[in-house]
This record gives C-alpha cells, sequence and structure tokens, in this order.
C-alpha cells in the first residue's frame, strides 16, 4: 500500500493515527483511485481494507443501486467538483444484511471553498465517515413508537367514548359482535399506522413466524394450551359446586362462533402483543422491562374489555398475562393467536 501524504508523515504514523480513529477515513486520488482507507472505514462499510486499495472508487461503494442517495452525492463531487455540507445517507453493503446510516464529509484535494467546482479536472478526495446508525435507530424508534401510542390512545379513547354514548346516553343496546368489530376497526387502523408510518417491519411486531424454533413453540402451544383449558374447566367445576353460577349451563356455543373467533382471535393478539406489548417493551428502559410491559399491555387489553363486565375484563387480564410471557417466548404472535382462540372460546362458552 502507497503512502497516501507522502513526505509529511511516514507509511507508520499514518496507519497509527488513522487507524486508531473512530471515523472512517477514505483517501482518492485523481484517477478516482482509492489510495487509502483506515480500519474504521473498512469495518463501517463491511469490506478488506486490503482489497479495496487501489480499486476504482466507483467499483468498490457506487455499485449498489440501492444506495441512491449516497451514490448521487459522491457522483455529485466527483464528476460535477460540487461541495456539500457533511450529509447522513443510507448505506447498504452486498456483504450486510442490514442497512447502515452514516455521515458523510467530503473534502476535495486543491479546492477553494466554493459551493461549486467550475471547469477544473477532478484532483481526488478525502472522505470522513461516521457510523450514526445506532443514534438513527434510536430517533426512528422514538418516532414509531410515538405515531403508534398517539393512535392508540387516539382509538381507545373514541371506542370507550362510543361505548359510553352508546350505553350510557342513548340507551342503544349493543350485542358482543358489535364490540368485537370496534376493536377490529381499531386494529386495522394501527396496522395501517404501523405499515406507512413507522419503519416497523412485519417480523418486529411478530406477522412472520420463528421458523428456526417452531417445533420447540408448537409444544409449548399445546402445553400451555391443555394447563389452561383444565385449569377453566376447573374453575368451572368448582364455582358450580360453590352455587355460583356466572352462566346457568356446563358450556354452550357454536361452530360458527369458533369459526369467527378465530378471526378475533388473530386481530386481538396483534393489537395487543404485535402493537401494545412491542410498543411498551421498547419504550421502558428498566430492570424488570419484560414483566412490566406484560403487565401494562394486559391492563389495557382488559380496559378494552370494559363493556363486557368485571368478570369477563378479571379473565382477560388472566389471559394476557400468560400471553405476554408466551409472546416473549416465541417472538411471534401465532402461538399466542391460537391459545387465544382455544382458552377464550372455551371460557366464553362455560362462563359468559
Amino acid at each position: 500500500m502507497s503512502n497516501p501524504i507522502e513526505g509529511l508523515l511516514t507509511k507508520e504514523q499514518t496507519d497509527l493515527i488513522f487507524n486508531n480513529m473512530s471515523d472512517g477515513v477514505i483517501m482518492v486520488n485523481e484517477e478516482g483511485i482509492i489510495t487509502y482507507m483506515n480500519s474504521a472505514s473498512a469495518a463501517i462499510f463491511h469490506i478488506d481494507a486490503e482489497d479495496a486499495i487501489q480499486k476504482p472508487f466507483n467499483d468498490i461503494f457506487l455499485q449498489n443501486k440501492k444506495n441512491r442517495a449516497f451514490n448521487k452525492l459522491f457522483r455529485s463531487s466527483m464528476e460535477k467538483g460540487q461541495l456539500t455540507e457533511k450529509t447522513m445517507v443510507k448505506y447498504t453493503s452486498s456483504e450486510a444484511k442490514e442497512s447502515s446510516f452514516v455521515t458523510v464529509d467530503i473534502s476535495l484535494m486543491q479546492q477553494e471553498n466554493t459551493a461549486i467546482r467550475r471547469k477544473e479536472p477532478f484532483q481526488g478526495m478525502i472522505v470522513l465517515v461516521e457510523d450514526v446508525t445506532d443514534t438513527q435507530l434510536l430517533q426512528q424508534h422514538d418516532h414509531d413508537c410515538a405515531y403508534i401510542f398517539a393512535g392508540l390512545i387516539l382509538c381507545i379513547s373514541i371506542y370507550l367514548a362510543a361505548w359510553s354514548l352508546c350505553r350510557f346516553t342513548l340507551h342503544v343496546p349493543l350485542k358482543t359482535q358489535d364490540y368485537t368489530m370496534m376493536i377490529e376497526v381499531i386494529t386495522f387502523v394501527l396496522f395501517l399506522e404501523i405499515a406507512f408510518c413507522t419503519s416497523f417491519s412485519l417480523k418486529e411486531i411478530g406477522l412472520i413466524p420463528n421458523i428456526s424454533r417452531w417445533r420447540t413453540n408448537l409444544k409449548e402451544t399445546i402445553t400451555t394450551g391443555v394447563i389452561v383449558c383444565l385449569l377453566i374447566l376447573l374453575a368451572k367445576l368448582v364455582l358450580s359446586l360453590a352455587g355460583i353460577r356466572i352462566k346457568g349451563y356446563f358450556i354452550g356455543g357454536s361452530l360458527h362462533g369458533a369459526y369467527i373467533y378465530i378471526f378475533t382471535a388473530f386481530i386481538q393478539e396483534f393489537l395487543a402483543r404485535g402493537v401494545i406489548q412491542k410498543s411498551v417493551k421498547s419504550l421502558l428502559h428498566i430492570k424488570y422491562q419484560k414483566q412490566l410491559s406484560i403487565f401494562l399491555t394486559s391492563l389495557l387489553f382488559s380496559l378494552m374489555h370494559l363493556p363486557f363486565g368485571f368478570y369477563f375484563m378479571v379473565g382477560a387480564f388472566l389471559l394476557s398475562c400468560a400471553l405476554g410471557v408466551i409472546f416473549e417466548r416465541q417472538r411471534d404472535i401465532w402461538g399466542c393467536a391460537v391459545l387465544h382462540w382455544g382458552c377464550g372460546y372455551l371460557a366464553m362458552c362455560l362462563f359468559f
């Protein structure tokens, strides 16, 4: 590797200074050939510095069409001589699975401090690069959570206000499917908000199954479902023997109701786990982050069942706590949706 600043520092001194910097340094000569890269720049761009040295800058960095802003920034400087201020851009390398955010500061060689360099051939450049991915993701995360919570509070407020208006002011009797429809509309609105106003991926909100541990998830789902259903049956039996009858008969329901409840269970789990629990956990930076996110999500989930009565709210809270634990273990909502459907529908048949 040649010395990029020959006459000022030795090669060893150059390496000692630049390789101990946290920011990346790239030097390009007048022919567009990379003459120097420090270890930080190699790490930021996920490339081997030794392989990049003496290679054209365009071939190493500007071949990925996904990096439109990044490519445009350098082509403007190298081909048109345009000087820009320190700029943050998104960069995706062929080796890295995820994109990173970097700030780029380009200094053109032998160039006066003017906005545009006119009719002068490219004399080379020095590029300073800083990886700001963590900072940018944190800002994006705060932005996403703010959108979700604003939408969630608005939807729940409208839901409870509509219920209160119908129940206490207009005295309009609403059926169970009416309340269920309201919750489903809320979920659909929040899904649109997440899809178009946030950076959350389908995997982050639990919609992509965790294939790597599907066998373990299946065993946990079946085992938990059997235990919860047995507890529900035991509770019904104990209450019946004690003379406490919330529902006059032992079991009741229909296949049509079970079919409909599959969709309802999935929608509610997406709302409770994929939206609320995920967002609450992300915002909490405390010791018992998971436990508190499950507790707060279950409280809010039970509040949305307020129109169905106190006993239903308690049952919804306890079931939500169990499903919250399952979601933290399985990292998707599919097992939770199955448990919600089976255990929830059995409970409604027995008690409500």
